[in-house]
């Protein structure tokens, strides 16, 4: 059974932790500049990407896999399947709906604390309706991209948030700085369009077609979704 504090999958979460090791000397920063607590951010997303926090419950389909069908399932997503459908004997889950603490709410706020304390280099602007347009747009190309998996989740494809690098680049006024562009049009539209994109899904869930135990928002099925393109947001930002 999925827990508040679950064991992660370990292949992924070693690739991504080995991973952060070479780009440690991308980001050093005598002066702990934006490109160190960006750093530092990552790597409390990881560690934090096993901790989910429960919001609420709801009742939704308990799918009818054969055993097979769900050790296959649990394997390839690294769910418990079979022990979440035998927990009882009746025919719908009560679902919990939970937030990850490593991809939902660190981004989130740290999406956040880019806007709020945008730091203007040379009298540079904040970009808000380019960020807004690019978040419209992450949030509708997410919304399309993800799946609702019986027994799983939401599964957004790993790739889905590359989307904001082209969109960022071509929305960016000319003068802005690529360090900036990185921040504010590519992570932070990213962050929030994923996000917004699964918490649609959510709330539009057809309870009476599809379900699971647990909906994990920003956690499985959408973790590495997150963590792939705030990666590359910071590798971008860094060798500007």
């Amino acid at each position: 059974m999925r827990k508040i504090v679950n064991k992660p999958q370990v292949k992924p979460f070693v690739f991504y932790g080995l991973l952060l090791i070479p780009t440690v000397f991308l980001c050093y920063d005598e002066n702990f500049g934006k490109s160190s607590v960006f750093f530092i951010v990552l790597l409390a997303m990881l560690l934090a990407s096993l901790i989910e926090i429960p919001i609420y419950s709801v009742r939704t389909k308990k799918m009818e896999y054969s055993e097979r069908e769900a050790r296959a399932i649990g394997e390839i997503y690294g769910v418990p399947i079979i022990d979440e459908m035998q927990a009882d004997a009746e025919k719908r889950y009560k679902t919990r709906i939970t937030l990850n603490m490593g991809g939902f709410v660190i981004p989130l706020f740290f999406s956040l604390y880019l806007l709020l304390f945008f730091n203007p280099m040379e009298n540079y602007p904040l970009p808000l309706l380019e960020i807004t347009l690019a978040t419209l747009l992450m949030t509708l190309i997410s919304y399309m991209l993800a799946e609702v998996k019986g027994g799983v989740g939401i599964i957004v494809p790993n790739y889905a948030g590359l989307f904001a690098i082209p969109l960022g680049l071509i929305l960016a006024p000319s003068e802005l700085p690529l360090e900036i562009i990185a921040e504010v049009l590519i992570f932070v539209p990213a962050t929030f369009g994923i996000l917004f994109g699964m918490l649609i899904i959510v709330l539009t869930l057809p309870k009476d077609e599809v379900g699971s135990a647990f909906f994990n928002i920003g956690g499985i099925g959408s973790f590495y979704t997150v963590y792939l393109i705030s990666f590359l947001a910071l590798v971008i930002g860094s060798i500007a």
